[in-house]
Parts: structure tokens; sequence; C-alpha cells
């Protein structure tokens, strides 16, 4: 509970700052809102969002900013469902309709500090980055930080791909390779597709995939307020067996 209070009060003072564009001087920033329903939230080890009834609500909020050098995610959800999390969890189950989930992602630019082009290939940039998670299934704490580059690739609009050192409070040392991978939007007169891809890899789960494609309708001309359908994927190996996961989920996105 106390976790779950701390991202509320962290996410709200985030989206305040960011509604009002005082985000360190930001560049560029996007911020949004997310409200997500489920009927196919099965056990998933991993994240911790499996319900007993498979029925999930959740609460998101993202913030993408770019600065002088360099850039930052911020990730804020709340899970809400039936015994969320403690649904084929093991010993990190819980009677609990509630679960928290906080990520804090900064890079810096080598190329924007060193004032120098550092493309090469397809490579456009390279950063130091270091990614945080929180959450409160399983009382999860891990700490990241490594090397990033930013890759050009036809028909994305941003390709990042890095290796990290990870320590968590359940291992340490631990090499992480992640890449994030977001595709152009399509853009119709109203409709909206995107998609966005998280691919990992350890030594504890293997490589783990995340897909997350989107399919909205615009209900304003500008296309602050969408709705409609948000599809997970997300596949990797516990205790040697293959975990495959798929959730159709209803989504409504205000851009702030």
């Amino acid at each position: 509970m106390r976790l779950n209070k701390y991202v509320i009060r962290s996410t709200v003072a985030i989206a305040a700052l960011a509604a009002t564009g005082t985000v360190l001087a930001a560049e560029f920033q996007v911020a949004n809102l997310n409200a997500l329903y489920t009927t196919r939230s099965r056990t998933d080890p991993v994240l911790g969002t499996g319900t007993d009834d498979e029925k999930l609500k959740t609460y998101q909020f993202e913030y993408f900013a770019g600065f002088k050098y360099g850039d930052v995610y911020v990730d804020a959800e709340l899970f809400n469902g039936e015994n969320v999390g403690g649904a084929g969890a093991g010993s990190f189950g819980g009677n609990s309709p509630n679960q928290s989930l906080l990520v804090f992602n900064p890079r810096l630019s080598l190329g924007k500090i060193s004032g120098r082009n550092l493309a090469f290939g397809p490579i456009a940039d390279v950063s130091l980055i270091a990614r945080y998670e929180r959450a409160s299934y399983a009382d999860f704490r891990s700490y990241n930080h490594g090397i990033s580059f930013n890759f050009n690739v036809p028909g994305f609009a941003y390709f990042e791909s890095g290796i990290l050192r990870r320590n968590t409070n359940f291992y340490k040392g631990e090499t992480l390779w992640r890449s994030v991978l977001m595709s152009k939007p399509f853009a119709g007169e109203r409709l909206r597709f995107n998609l966005l891809s998280l691919v990992n890899g350890t030594g504890v789960n293997g490589t783990e995939v995340f897909l997350r494609p989107e399919l909205l309708w615009a209900i304003d001309a500008k296309g602050s307020f969408q709705a409609g359908l948000r599809y997970e994927i997300h596949r990797y190996k516990i205790d040697g067996q293959d975990y495959s996961r798929n959730s159709p989920t209803l989504m409504a996105k205000w851009t702030m």
C-alpha cells in the first residue's frame, strides 16, 4: 500500500510538471494518461499482473522528454483486479486487489555532451543509460546501468539497443541486453496505429519479448483523446519452460 501511494504521488507530481511544461526546460516532451481493461490477464510470474478471474484494470502514466544532453522516460502503472499478482505467483502471491510499477529511465547522449557527431552507419548516437524499476509485486527493485545505441531504421521512429549491468533484490551482476522499438505511427483521418516492442535478454529468463501494438480512434480533431484497442503479447522462459500471454485490452488515452 505504501508503494502504491508513492507511485500515485510521483505520477501526479510529474504529470503536473509536464502539463505546465516546466520539467527541466525540456526541448520536447510527450505525456499521456491511459486507462485500460482486459478480461484476458492470465498468470504472469514476471510482471505479476495475473488475476484470479483474468479481469484487470490498469491506469498508466507515460512521460518522454528530450533535454540538452539527453532524454528521460518515466512509466507509472497501477493494476487493479481480483487477487492481482497472486494468481500462480507462488511465494510472491498475496490477496491484494492492487499492484504498482514505477520505471525511471534517463540517458545522457555522448554526442551532445562532447559536441561531436557520433553517427556511424546505422548508428545515430551513443548514450550512457540508467534504468530503475520498483514494483510492489514481490517488492521488486532493480538498478541497471550501461551504454545504449540509437539506430536509424526505416519504418521506426525510435530504435534503441543497449547493454546494461543489472542488479536486483533477487540477483546481482547480471548482464542485460535490451532493445526498444517504436514504429512510425500510421495515421488516417482519425485512425492511429503504432507498435511498441521491448526485447530483453538475461541469464535468468533468457530472451523476453514484449509487444504492445495499439489501434486507436481519435475522438477529437487534434487526437488528444483516443480510444481503441491495445494488444499485449508477452513471451519468455521461466524455470526452463516457455511462457506465453496474449491480452487484448480496451484502451482510452489522453495526450496531455
